[in-house]
């Protein structure tokens, strides 16, 4: 066990109705430590100002805080270029960005391959932009037991392939897609590979260099950081090659009164101002987790979650989604307690300090091919141990009593 970072987050020192909190809902969003929370305060204290538009201190102050923001995330997924980091609201715009602007590539009769495991966000965008552009959009199925197979995909690559977009990690079940092994069967193929790491990043060391991906999309508030800002990461030389889908201030270079010309990267994707106290707490929950070692949690996370399915099954009534001797999953345990409400469930472990997911999780085409409304979800972050799977299983077996 590593040592307790419970400590670090103030919202975890609460109680409520006298009960300790039990925070087993990372996969919806991570709490915050306190240097995150500090960071922001001391940046609205100090130096908040606009950036890039202005010559006085503040401005100059603040632009250098956005921009090295920019060069650590560079660094803390490896991208070649802070040209390729874009800051966007959330994960969900940066997809929606570069679903727009492929627009521009593609063709009548193109193929876009995406799972039925997928968020809503990875695969909503893509949906859409098959009906708009008359594409086609290959869905690869899920197996019976909530896991999707990478031969599936690789097996599913066609002659119209143009790109695939899927999730790094199940936001549902935890399973870890093996990427690299699609990506590398489409050598010397013109397909390009989108992936979303909202959940993945903060469970696994992210290298898109050697994942070899053409875009990946995170969100902040997933990586123990603020809500109000995501990445966007895509290879310098795409960027360059897709046209901007939103447009105002900061995004030009020239405007005339019936013509305008784009700034160059990163800029070009960035209109408005941006969300800038959320970028520098971003850059704090970075800091916090390079201090803290957090791949030393990588494997502990794993632990836990088998730990938690072991109990689960010992109870004997209960349906675990996206299980197998095969799979390879991390931090996430979605299941139901047969004859009971997930919702139910969810709202009588909170009135013991509990607080755990239950509903689709936005992946409602997974819902439905399994045949249920819903989960419950429980979900690990840095912060949690042994004793949060005890805390939560006697409440559990509580809540069945009460709604037996």
């Amino acid at each position: 066990m590593y040592k307790s970072l419970k400590s670090d987050f103030p919202i975890l020192q609460k109680k409520i109705r006298n009960n300790n909190i039990t925070y087993l809902d990372t996969a919806s969003t991570s709490q915050k430590p306190n240097s995150v929370i500090e960071s922001i305060t001391k940046f609205y204290r100090n130096s908040y100002e606009n950036v890039h538009r202005g010559m006085n201190s503040l401005s100059i102050d603040a632009t250098e805080i956005f921009e090295a923001s920019r060069e650590k995330i560079k660094n803390f997924i490896n991208a070649k270029s802070s040209n390729e980091i874009i800051f966007t609201k959330n994960a969900t715009e940066g997809s929606n960005i570069i679903a727009h602007a492929m627009s521009s590539l593609l063709n009548d009769g193109d193929e876009i391959i995406t799972t039925e495991l997928e968020h809503h966000s990875n695969f909503l965008p893509w949906l859409s932009l098959c009906k708009n552009k008359n594409l086609k959009f290959k869905v690869i199925p899920l197996l019976p037991n909530g896991t999707i197979k990478e031969e599936d995909v690789i097996n599913a690559i066609s002659s119209s392939t143009k790109l695939i977009a899927i999730s790094h990690m199940s936001n549902v079940t935890g399973q870890m897609i093996d990427v690299k092994k699609i990506k590398t069967s489409t050598a010397n193929k013109d397909i390009l590979f989108f992936i979303d790491g909202c959940q993945s990043i903060a469970h696994r060391k992210v290298d898109v260099q050697e994942l070899d991906c053409d875009f990946f999309v995170f969100s902040s508030h997933k990586l123990y950081g603020p809500s109000g800002v995501g990445v966007l990461y895509g290879k310098e030389d795409l960027l360059n090659k897709l046209p901007p889908v939103s447009f105002g201030g900061g995004m030009i270079n020239q405007v005339e009164l019936d013509s305008f010309t784009t700034a160059l990267l990163p800029n070009k994707f960035e209109s408005g101002t941006p969300p800038i106290e959320a970028v520098a707490g971003l850059s704090s929950a970075l800091d916090y987790l390079i201090k803290n070692k957090f791949e030393n949690y990588f494997d502990e996370e794993v632990t836990l979650r088998q730990n938690l399915i072991d109990e689960l099954k010992n109870l004997g009534n209960i349906d675990i989604y996206g299980v197998s001797d095969d799979t390879n999953a991390s931090s996430i345990v979605s299941f139901n307690v047969r004859g009971k409400n997930h919702n139910d469930i969810a709202t009588f472990l909170d009135q013991y300090g509990v607080m755990i997911r239950s509903g689709h999780h936005c992946c409602q085409p997974f819902m439905k091919k399994l045949k249920i409304p819903g989960t419950c979800r429980v979900s690990f972050g840095i912060y949690n141990s042994k004793e949060d799977i005890s805390t939560f299983i006697d409440a559990l077996n509580k809540t069945n009593k009460l709604l037996s």
